[in-house]
């Protein structure tokens, strides 16, 4: 085999497997070529297959990372972000020295703070640019903490203590926006000299996940202006009509189809009144 460059890290290990797998390959002639889902015994891929050959994976993820990442509020994206996050597989500075890019002691230092090296949970909890954005983020919504030295730590301020106001799910949301924009904020650092990003990062953040939340649950009837100044009540309508739904949608099951749409249809009409 020829290549365009040396492989580096984890390619040198996939490039043997490679080369076992051709050597044992025994080609049939005039039988037609077809495609084979190796982790089932008859070929077949099947979702429940999929998720049983990726649950040795699954199993080194914190439960609590678990429901966070699959947030249904966020687009599929950001969960997967979310997920390469929980395993520490985003393209850092020491992630690609680990791969084999040589990189000296000065070109690992963060591109944020200028100081430490970057890795995940400096750049995302301990780089002293990161922790103000995590004070502008936390003070958006009525808290003053103590910030930890680890992402997970991070992600359970939000999920765990604003959660408990706000509901789990919509503090994963505003966590997994912010990760998502302070990895944006270091990439236009990397790539584009960092132009005016910081000036507007925390408005990115409060514009993005009001245009997800918006998206994603009918009833918000609220205003970005008020997303803006009073994030909370905002959430919190937002908890109040999902909790009004379900006791909905529990009162109307078994009832006629008709009847129950024309009544959801008032239900809603009353909701966003309120």
């Amino acid at each position: 085999m020829e290549w365009r460059r040396e492989r580096i890290g984890r390619e040198k290990d996939e490039e043997e497997k490679l080369r076992e797998g051709l050597e044992r390959l025994q080609l049939k002639k005039r039988a037609e070529d077809r495609w084979r889902w190796t982790h089932d015994s008859e070929g077949r891929y099947g979702v429940k297959n999929a998720y049983d050959f990726l649950a040795p994976i699954e199993c080194v993820l914190d439960k609590q990372w678990s429901k966070l990442i699959w947030c249904k509020l966020v687009p599929s994206k950001v969960s997967f972000f979310g997920w390469r996050l929980s395993l520490d597989r985003l393209p850092t500075k020491w992630n690609i020295r680990k791969q084999g890019v040589p990189l000296q002691e000065e070109e690992l230092k963060c591109v944020l703070c200028k100081d430490k090296v970057e890795e995940v949970n400096h750049l995302f909890s301990m780089c002293k640019e990161a922790w103000i954005f995590w004070v502008e983020v936390l003070q958006w919504w009525g808290m003053v903490t103590v910030l930890p030295n680890n992402v997970l730590s991070v992600a359970d301020i939000f999920v765990n203590d604003l959660g408990r106001i706000i509901g789990k799910e919509m503090g994963a949301c505003i966590f997994l926006v912010a990760t998502w924009y302070l990895w944006y904020w270091r990439n236009g650092e990397v790539f584009n000299n960092g132009k005016n990003i910081r000036g507007r990062l925390m408005e990115m953040v409060q514009a993005k996940s009001f245009f997800w939340i918006k998206n994603k649950i009918h009833g918000c009837v609220f205003s970005f202006h008020e997303w803006k100044i009073k994030p909370v009540e905002c959430a919190l309508s937002v908890r109040k009509y999902k909790q009004m739904q379900k006791l909905f949608h529990k009162q109307q099951k078994g009832r006629g189809t008709t009847q129950s749409l024309e009544r959801y249809v008032a239900f809603l009409l009353i909701a966003r009144q309120k």
